[in-house]
C-alpha cells in the first residue's frame, strides 16, 4: 500500500447511486468517487456485504441483464470479510447505537484508519462519534474532495 494514497470505505448508498441515482447531483457524486478508485487515486475498501447490499436493492429496479452490466463495471473496492472487522462493529454498534450494516462501514473505515463516503446523514453521524472521519456526501462533497484530493491530513 502507497502511504500518501489515502484510503476511503464506500459506503454502500453511493454506489447504488453510481447505477441508479434519483437525480443528477447524487449521480455525480457518485461517479466522481468511483473515478478517484478507478484511477488509483484512492484506495477504496468496504465490507464484503457491500455486494450483497448493492445487488438486493439495484434488483428492485434494473433486469437481470442491467445486474450483469453492473456485476462487469463495479468499482475497484478491496472487500474486507467480516472476521476481520467484527469484534470492532459489535464495539461501535454499543457505543454508537448504530445499525448493523452501518456499524460494518464504519468498522472497516476505523481498522483501516480511512475516510468513511456515505450518503447516509445518521452513519456519517454515528462514524463521528466513534472516532471515524466520514463525510456526508450530500451536503459534504467539497469538503470530502478538499481533504482527500487534496489535504495531507
Amino acid at each position: 500500500m502507497n502511504a500518501l494514497v489515502k484510503r476511503i470505505v464506500i459506503d454502500t448508498s453511493v454506489i447504488i447511486d453510481l447505477y441508479a441515482a434519483p437525480n443528477d447531483v447524487r449521480a455525480s457524486i457518485a461517479e466522481e468517487v468511483a473515478s478517484w478508485a478507478a484511477k488509483n487515486l484512492v484506495e477504496a475498501y468496504a465490507p464484503k456485504s457491500l455486494v450483497v447490499e448493492v445487488f438486493g436493492v439495484l434488483a428492485r429496479h434494473l433486469s437481470r441483464e442491467e445486474l450483469d452490466l453492473v456485476a462487469a463495471s463495479f468499482p475497484p473496492i478491496r472487500l474486507v470479510p467480516e472476521e476481520a472487522f467484527y469484534d470492532k462493529a459489535i464495539e461501535i454498534a454499543r457505543s454508537t447505537g448504530s445499525r448493523a450494516a452501518d456499524a460494518y462501514y464504519i468498522a472497516v473505515a476505523a481498522m483501516i484508519g480511512g475516510v468513511l463516503l456515505t450518503n447516509d446523514r445518521l452513519q456519517s453521524q454515528n462514524a463521528r462519534r466513534a472516532g471515524v472521519k466520514a463525510y456526508y456526501l450530500l451536503k459534504e462533497s467539497e469538503r470530502a474532495r478538499q481533504s482527500i484530493m487534496y489535504s495531507n491530513t
